[in-house]
């Protein structure tokens, strides 16, 4: 069956634009199943805190829409990836099913002040959620910065062996070929990414979307899974086969698969 991965830009246009809903919504009624990605919830669960009380209602929508769905929650990306390439990869303290909770969390509050007391109640995995924002722009700051120094290297860079390296343990890292049949959108990114910070480029400063976007695609090995989204990649991914599985909310014109 056909999985739609929504990023959270389709998600924010759920409750914002009458078409995307519309076109959703049928797709849910077409019997299709959506995923979601830890990220996407978060972000979006960073929104909703944002946006404070005066737009928690219609926040409040797309989690609710979720609910209805029964979405199943993916793995965070490294353990997803650790599976594929068959090296298992050190977990975090937040489950699938936390982000569950959390989606259940939004959906049954009635106000963002009964939310904010669920998220901070014993036992909860979010306490800390409203400081993720400094957490998420650490990660940032890591991740580019790993990337810079990949840029520094002279070519040939085989970015598929630098990702490998980081998976099991000396001597008994996964093959590089193996990443590239697997994750080939997520590696044609990165490379772009790469060339682009070799250019002269900022992305940490001007475009620090890129490694939200980049967690998105490795999801991509799934053979099911169809990524949603309201973002033109054709300039970074040219070649991966995977490429066809990036769509946008418009090309379910009446909510049904892409023919």
């Amino acid at each position: 069956m056909i999985a739609y991965l929504p990023d959270t830009n389709v998600l924010v246009d759920y409750g914002r634009d009458k078409a995307v809903r519309i076109r959703l919504e049928n797709a849910g009624r077409d019997a299709s199943k959506f995923v979601l990605a830890p990220s996407t919830l978060e972000e979006l669960s960073r929104g909703v805190i944002a946006g404070g009380s005066i737009h928690f209602g219609e926040n409040k929508e797309v989690f609710a829409w979720l609910r209805a769905q029964a979405c199943t929650v993916l793995e965070l990306p490294r353990p997803f990836m650790g599976k594929v390439l068959g090296v298992p990869s050190k977990r975090g303290n937040v489950e699938p099913h936390h982000y569950v909770q959390l989606v259940d969390m939004v959906a049954s509050s009635t106000t963002l002040d009964e939310f904010l007391k669920r998220k901070g109640a014993v036992g909860s995995a979010w306490t800390d959620l409203d400081q993720t924002v400094a957490i998420h722009e650490a990660v940032l700051d890591k991740e580019f910065e790993a990337l810079e120094k990949i840029a520094k290297l002279p070519y040939p860079i085989d970015l598929a062996a630098k990702f490998c390296e980081t998976f099991g343990t000396s001597g008994a890292h996964p093959d590089p070929k193996l990443f590239r049949l697997h994750f080939s959108a997520a590696l044609e990114y990165a490379e772009s990414t790469v060339s682009k910070i070799k250019a002269g480029a900022k992305p940490r400063k001007n475009d620090p979307g890129r490694y939200g976007d980049s967690q998105l695609f490795y999801y991509l090995a799934d053979p099911d899974v169809i990524l949603l989204t309201g973002e033109d990649f054709s300039g970074d991914i040219r070649i991966s086969p995977q490429r066809t599985r990036i769509c946008g909310v418009d090309s379910l014109p009446n909510g049904s698969a892409p023919q």
